[in-house]
């Protein structure tokens, strides 16, 4: 079954009769990443099987990407009812992922009724969704190194809504995996809040609109208030200094530590609604693509890169 795995890494978007198919003619070729093998780059429509499931993703890979150096990785999820397409064209990283040397993935969510969602919550009672995201994303994170020259060392969770849940669910869940997150328009559901697994340090930028419809800054019924978001990574984090400043219509806090190293940062949009290109309200004109890889990429599974 490894071998059918990896044989489906490498298609896309494959039909459900072509996959039973390949089920049937299993064989024992071996498909695993060989050095100097050819690496397409650009933007790629990838697939893996997890738990009888096709689970869908972008993937891109900068043309500096070499099979002899590894490359951080992001993974950017879409919001509720989104798509990993439509959040590529709101939320593009590529130039980024060019410029600065990083290999991304847009992962697409399955359908909760009608609408693509993330699942933040292990699977269990009370749970809405029976889809186990943590596990597919942990699936992930375990077959691509076998493909790509990734630095495992580097991997960082970002998501906007929906997509920013999972980011702090994967922050408390695959402690071990991801080395810091962003959370653009998101929150932590009360089931992460309470069961957080991370025992150490993991940084986290939050951009949050004050006055967010969908998920409101002061939170709601099983949405945690977003002074609440911080206060837990704050302390999690043991950033204890904070550090405030002002932009026109944006207020920004920052939390260190002991050694002055900025462990959470948080941008609250004063009239900011639920979206994630904040752009035009920040004043030093970064964009939210920008404010997340400046924050992230300073850290690895470690901790603060000297």
């Amino acid at each position: 079954m490894r071998n059918v795995l990896e044989l489906i890494f490498d298609l896309s978007y494959l039909k459900i009769s072509t996959l039973i198919l390949l089920l049937n003619s299993c064989n024992n070729n071996d498909t695993s990443f060989i050095p100097n093998q050819e690496i397409r780059k650009g933007l790629l429509n990838r697939s893996l099987i997890y738990q009888n499931q096709i689970r869908e993703y972008l993937l891109y890979i900068p043309q500096s990407y070499s099979e002899n150096t590894p490359l951080p990785l992001v993974l950017n999820f879409h919001g509720f009812g989104g798509t990993a397409e439509r959040h590529l064209r709101n939320a593009d990283m590529r130039t980024l992922s060019e410029s600065k040397g990083f290999i991304l993935i847009y992962p697409q969510g399955t359908l909760l009724g009608n609408y693509p969602h993330w699942n933040p919550s292990p699977i269990g009672e009370g749970n809405k969704s029976s889809t186990d995201d943590l596990g597919f994303i942990d699936e992930l994170l375990t077959i691509l190194p076998e493909k790509i020259n990734i630095d495992s060392s580097r991997i960082y969770a970002c998501g906007y809504s929906n997509g920013g849940f999972l980011s702090y669910s994967l922050a408390c869940n695959l402690t071990n995996q991801i080395a810091a997150i962003g959370s653009v328009a998101g929150t932590m559901l009360t089931d992460t809040y309470e069961n957080c697994m991370a025992k150490v340090p993991k940084p986290m930028i939050n951009i949050h609109g004050a006055k967010d419809p969908i998920v409101p800054y002061q939170g709601s019924a099983d949405l945690i208030s977003i002074d609440t978001v911080i206060d837990f990574w704050s302390e999690l984090n043991y950033a204890k200094n904070l550090e405030t400043n002002f932009f026109q219509g944006v207020e920004q806090y920052v939390y260190k530590d002991s050694l002055g190293i900025p462990l959470v940062s948080h941008f609250k949009i004063i009239n900011g609604s639920h979206t994630w290109d904040y752009n035009s309200l920040l004043s030093n004109n970064t964009s939210t693509n920008e404010l997340i890889w400046e924050f992230v990429s300073k850290f690895d599974i470690n901790g603060y890169i000297e």
